[in-house]
């Protein structure tokens, strides 16, 4: 078992009230339910629920970039907390080791199906990245951080240099 991880606790009366009442995400395809919440894993499996799990972690794609949200018990909200930790993707692409420990570290309490899911689709992003980017292919996300950050030393920069001359 992964370390600070938990099998799925959910007693069966639980399983089996989330499975037929309690959801209203759930959506019916010819071959498989699927969970329409916007941060689940888009499958409906109770392991993997951003409702029924009291502890819960994804990563999703956000106007802001890429980010790991993690839901955790909460004493003012009934269905938990959430909270949005940003993930940063080195432009070379090699620092899938420090996002994994990364997500260790903020999403403590989740099971261990749910730790094993993120893990793949931190590695599945990164893979399509690579690939984007042995094709040529610009990365959207990846790309706007380091234009933003270029944008901000040019301002820095700029600053600088107004000042050096109204004080010269």
């Amino acid at each position: 078992m992964l370390e600070g991880t938990k099998m799925s606790t959910l007693p069966l009366d639980k399983k089996v009230l989330y499975s037929t009442t309690f959801c209203a995400y759930r959506e019916y395809s010819e071959n498989k339910v699927l969970c329409q919440h916007a941060y689940s894993f888009k499958v409906c499996d109770l392991d993997l629920c951003p409702i029924a799990q009291e502890y819960f972690a994804n990563i999703v794609f956000l106007p802001e970039g890429i980010t790991l949200v993690v839901k955790e018990p909460s004493e003012e909200k009934v269905a938990g907390e959430w909270r949005k930790v940003p993930l940063t993707i080195s432009p070379n692409l090699d620092n899938e080791e420090e996002l994994i420990d990364l997500i260790k570290k903020e999403a403590k309490g989740i099971n261990e199906k749910n730790m094993k899911a993120l893990t793949e689709r931190l590695h599945r992003i990164l893979s399509r990245y690579r690939f984007l980017k042995e094709k040529g292919k610009e990365l959207p996300i990846i790309q706007q951080e380091i234009r933003l950050e270029e944008e901000e030393v040019q301002e820095m920069a700029e600053e600088e240099f107004d000042e050096s001359e109204g004080t010269g």
